[in-house]
């Protein structure tokens, strides 16, 4: 077995990780981020299986009430002081978890809870009740949330022996929970080989196992993925909440898996009501231990949810302790809770690549078939102006590829995005003029269509960009406002939008060939932009086989320095993430790619703990 083929051991308390294949690594060469114009951030290490994390390097403060927070830091000063390395060395860390416990925060029941169905991406913020054959890192002793880093949940070891087998074992000591139609049953490989086979026909998960052949399961404990060409990606999206492991009983009984959560999770859905929330218990025969502690998980006896209508009445309820966690939208909202509670803990995330403002333009309609018109709109975009706007000063420059994947820990820079991302006036005029607009403006109106009123930051960067575009460049844009989030959708998702139109969606996904071929190959059902490049089309699907790292890192930055060339989208900035919780909550934390305990980071609820 070759080095870049190693087996993968999940680890146990004051046991180093073993990282499996080379094509998982986070980190990526010195020289290789020299290339693209960064640098390697500096990362705090921790020693796997301890639990405060060693003494804080220096002091360390999480809430306003030891230091306050003037609201005229940068936000270089407040990413490092509210870095989550820094969580790690909160007083509890001291003593370690403790038993007992109801976490509150806000959260709706879904639309359906099936998971084979049409809203299945909304379930991923309900992982709770499930588990998937691999998970992400999180919590306050994780060595660096900013960055993804693959742990065991279903599976305690995998290994990719060669380029079209990737083999799990399962811990042997699973069970279904105790509940109708499982009962308590022993949970083996072949519920992973149903519900994979189930998923491949899925609307939502078929585009994961698209490459999968077969799923084999050689004995009870084994799951053997063959695949029909290799498929560099495969690994890291397993980590995806939507791969979560239901039951052939339930999903074959007569109400399917809409009756409600039923899996090997840490808690047991006791039921909910739109508009209300929902309520759970702790599965008592959970078969998971932290990793970091070797405490049985999870911690907390119960969950509780709470719909609240608007923003306002949310944080009015945070802040009287009628819930443990929130996620303020902006730095405005953040410091008015520091206001009022300043002994609140905040953590800041770098921008996940899934979530920002960008456009999409009609690629095969004129003018925006002309690159030049491309690019000079692009450099007519004041993007440190809108930072400054509607983000006060908490977003970098966007563009929807995950830097982490190459070891990057905050947002790409102007330098390494290029020179059509620079606010160049004199340029883009040239560019126009060239294109055959040299009095100004397109010759016609431009139409900007909204994705909603409701995503304010985006709709304020929606209007900024439509102002800068006619004080700038002298153009006709005409703002439309969709009546509802459905027309957008049919807009966006259709490709029925005329010119250009606001959009916030990128993959989502963990691994970055949903942020290349999903939106740039001409063949994909996820290329909303009517994007045609052979080059694109090359590259895309070369990384996509790619198994070597800096191999494949290289094609992706080839991807995006082509992206960005040609200006096929048009990118402005992307918003950092703030969690504010009350200090006797912890591992209530925010991962780059998940939001937590709710969003993709809901499987995080079995290691939150209470000291009260």
């Amino acid at each position: 077995m070759t080095g870049r083929y190693r087996v993968h051991q999940t680890r146990k308390a004051a046991v180093t990780r073993r990282w499996a294949l080379g094509a998982l690594a986070t980190g990526a060469s010195a020289a290789f981020l020299a290339a693209c114009g960064g640098r390697k951030e500096e990362r705090a290490a921790q020693t796997p299986g301890t639990q405060a994390g060693g003494a804080a390097p220096q002091a360390v403060y999480l809430d306003a009430k030891s230091k306050p927070v003037t609201g005229k830091e940068k936000i270089e000063e407040l990413r490092e002081r509210f870095h989550p390395r820094n969580l790690k060395h909160l007083p509890g860390w001291k003593t370690g978890p403790k038993y007992g416990g109801t976490l509150r925060f806000p959260l709706n029941v879904p639309v359906s809870w099936d998971l084979t169905g049409p809203a299945a991406s909304a379930l991923a913020s309900y992982a709770m009740f499930h588990n998937k054959l691999v998970d992400f890192e999180m919590g306050d002793l994780s060595e660096n949330l900013n960055l993804v880093k693959m742990t065991g949940d279903l599976s305690q070891s995998w290994e990719q022996p060669d380029k079209l087998t990737f083999v799990f074992k399962l811990h042997p000591n699973i069970k279904w929970q105790n509940v109708p139609p499982v009962n308590g049953r022993q949970f083996t490989s072949e519920d992973v080989k149903y519900c994979v086979e189930a998923y491949q026909k899925a609307p939502v998960q078929s585009v994961i196992y698209r490459d999968v052949e077969r799923v084999e399961t050689p004995d009870a404990t084994t799951v053997v993925f063959k695949m029909k060409q290799p498929a560099a990606y495969f690994l890291r999206v397993l980590m995806q909440p939507m791969n979560l492991i239901f039951s052939r009983e339930q999903h074959e009984s007569p109400q399917g898996l809409k009756s409600g959560p039923i899996g090997t999770g840490p808690f047991i859905y006791e039921g909910g009501q739109d508009r209300v929330g929902l309520k759970a218990r702790k599965n008592s025969d959970y078969f998971k231990k932290d990793p970091f502690t070797g405490k049985q998980l999870p911690y907390v006896d119960r969950i509780e949810t709470q719909f609240y209508a608007d923003t306002n009445a949310a944080v009015a309820a945070f802040r009287d302790k009628q819930f443990d966690v929130y996620w303020p939208q902006n730095r405005s909202i953040w410091m008015d809770i520091l206001k009022s509670n300043p002994e609140v803990i905040t953590q800041i995330t770098t921008p996940p690549p899934s979530a920002q403002p960008y456009f999409a333009w009609r690629l095969d309609k004129p003018p925006f078939n002309d690159v030049r018109v491309r690019r000079a709109l692009s450099m007519a975009i004041d993007r440190e102006a809108i930072i400054a706007g509607p983000f006060d000063g908490m977003a970098g420059y966007g563009y929807a590829q995950d830097q982490t994947f190459f070891g990057q820990e905050w947002p790409w820079t102007p330098d390494q995005l290029g020179l059509y991302v620079q606010f160049n006036l004199a340029e883009a005029k040239k560019l126009l003029a060239a294109a055959g607009f040299a009095s100004g403006g397109l010759g016609r109106k431009i139409e900007i269509y909204h994705i909603t009123t409701t995503l304010t930051i985006a709709f304020d960067t929606t209007q900024l960009v439509a102002d800068m575009w006619r004080r700038n460049l002298g153009i006709d844009v005409v703002e439309t406002i969709p009546p509802d989030a459905a027309a957008w959708q049919q807009k966006f998702f259709g490709v029925q939008y005329d010119d250009v139109i606001m959009t916030w969606y990128a993959g989502p996904s963990l691994d970055p060939d949903a942020y290349a071929y999903d939106p740039l190959h001409s063949k994909s059902p996820k290329n909303y932009f009517k994007v045609n490049d052979p080059e694109l089309d090359r590259l895309t699907e070369a990384q996509r086989v790619e198994f070597d790292v800096p191999k494949r890192q290289q094609l992706l930055k080839e991807i995006m320095q082509r992206d960005l060339d040609q200006m096929y989208r048009i990118w402005t900035v992307t918003p950092y993430k703030i969690n504010v919780r009350h200090p006797y909550l912890y591992n209530a934390v925010d991962q780059i790619h998940a939001w937590g305990p709710r969003g993709w980071g809901s499987k995080v609820c079995e290691y939150i703990w209470m000291d009260k």
